[in-house]
């Protein structure tokens, strides 16, 4: 698991540096409440780098309609905290699709997360040593890979900001021998910075 972490961290550093120079200009910056089962609460900081990017054109009597369209990846870092049981900290990267409307610039988007979550167990956690003894041990922790399924709506209110949902339905594997069921719910805002 920790080799899975570590790829998935030089996955967003080489993107990151790849597009340093005009980062500020083309990159947004998303900031978000990251709620675990919707209620847990928690934070998550992301970018989007679009990998490839095309227009569709209809024409209609009155106007013609334009729509934006996008494959991109987007690194992103969260923790959240399920009070009197665990905190859990995310890194993942997001690959997807996404279409805008130009005219109001609301978009959708649809995308995979590969992700690796670690959760630490709040209070004591007592652990059996190979040894046969009993070991106490403050926010113990174990790490489980988290693939994930996203749709995501919003808007683009202007070339600064934006506002977006986002609903989640993640797996995090090998979960006590078997999978679980994990859900998310982002309320958030875009910034690009270069803009301001």
């Amino acid at each position: 698991m920790k080799k899975i972490s570590l790829i998935l961290l030089l996955i967003g550093i080489n993107f990151s540096v790849n597009a340093q120079s005009d980062f500020l200009e083309q990159k947004p910056i998303s900031i978000s409440y990251f709620g675990h089962y919707y209620l847990h609460p928690g934070l998550k900081i992301g970018t989007q780098y679009d990998w490839k990017t095309w227009e569709k054109r209809k024409e209609r009597k009155k106007r013609t309609i334009v729509k934006t369209k996008s494959l991109f990846i987007s690194p992103q870092i969260g923790f959240y905290v399920h009070p009197k049981n665990h905190a859990g900290l995310l890194v993942n990267v997001d690959f997807g699709y996404q279409r805008i409307k130009d005219k109001h610039g609301f978009y959708q988007a649809y995308s995979i997360g590969l992700g690796y979550m670690t959760q630490f167990n709040s209070g004591t956690t007592y652990v059996g040593e190979s040894d046969g003894s009993i070991t106490a041990k403050k926010w113990a922790s174990r790490a489980y890979f988290m693939p994930s399924l996203n749709l995501e709506l919003g808007q683009q209110i202007n070339d600064k900001i934006g506002w977006y949902v986002k609903g989640t339905l993640a797996s995090k594997l090998f979960y006590n021998t078997g999978v679980s069921a994990e859900t998310f719910l982002e309320l958030g805002m875009k910034f690009n910075l270069g803009k301001f």
